[in-house]
């Protein structure tokens, strides 16, 4: 069977719902473009001078410490840097996120939104050349879907979302599981661009909340140390090359 490229999602608002894309233009060393591009956090997370590098996820909202931010949905324009929010489907509010103005009017929603679940007023901020990926390196991350599927229905005995963990490449075709076989440093290729294998993923507690409904339903690390004795669900690459990407593109494992 073949391994193939099913899907491209990215995260413009860390911590907020992501995106598919109909393609990616790659660039060797860096991440999806606008891929945790903004961060949304208090000045209490912060402190006065609020983010001017990169900085762990713990300083920011994300579904771990603010699960009610998985009852919305995104859309962005990378041209204009625009994002729009969605509850129940229906855009609700839309600013541009490199604009000031169009900050405050995404600010002003998050404020009344989390009213009850977050101390302090929420601001998005950015840095100049700067993603806020849960590592410091650039990298990006692939999900093996018959991994996730084996975890449902083996495990789990249910569905699972992939969106639980928020991938850049999701695969399919692939064994369950065998991407925890690649070695570092193994490359695989899409449509010829290289990409070299970091590491497995280890997952925290924000996979235990339902990308639906906002609710932490199923202990995914508890579950995966129980069922396979790991936490591992997918693993970081970085790519080697400059390339563009699109869903259906065959993947090879060198």
């Amino acid at each position: 069977m073949t391994v193939e490229l099913k899907a491209i999602k990215r995260y413009p608002v860390k911590g907020m719902r992501g995106i598919d894309m109909p393609d990616a233009k790659i660039t060797a060393h860096k991440m999806l473009a606008d891929d945790r591009r903004f961060v949304v956090a208090t000045q209490s997370s912060l402190g006065q001078d609020g983010v001017r590098e990169w900085a762990r996820k713990s300083n920011f909202l994300q579904l771990v410490n603010t699960p009610k931010l998985a009852e919305l949905g995104t859309e962005y324009d990378q041209d204009t840097a625009t994002l729009t929010v969605l509850r129940n489907g229906r855009a609700i509010c839309k600013g541009k996120l490199d604009d000031a103005m169009g900050r405050t009017v995404i600010e002003d929603f998050l404020k009344a939104f989390l009213k009850n679940d977050v101390a302090g007023t929420p601001k998005i901020y950015s840095a100049p050349e700067t993603q806020f990926g849960d590592m410091r390196e650039p990298y990006i991350s692939l999900l093996n879907l018959a991994s996730i599927r084996d975890f449902a229905t083996r495990i789990v005995q249910g569905e699972v979302d992939p969106m639980r963990f928020r991938g850049n490449l999701l695969i399919d075709g692939l064994d369950p599981w065998k991407e925890l076989e690649w070695e570092e440093g193994q490359i695989i290729k899409i449509n010829g661009g290289s990409f070299r294998v970091i590491h497995p993923i280890t997952r925290c507690k924000a996979t235990s909340v339902n990308p639906d409904t906002a609710v932490s339903d199923i202990n995914v690390p508890l579950m995966l140390r129980k069922g396979v004795n790991h936490l591992y669900m997918g693993v970081y690459v970085e790519a080697l090359d400059d390339v563009t990407i699109t869903p259906g593109d065959a993947i090879t494992i060198d």
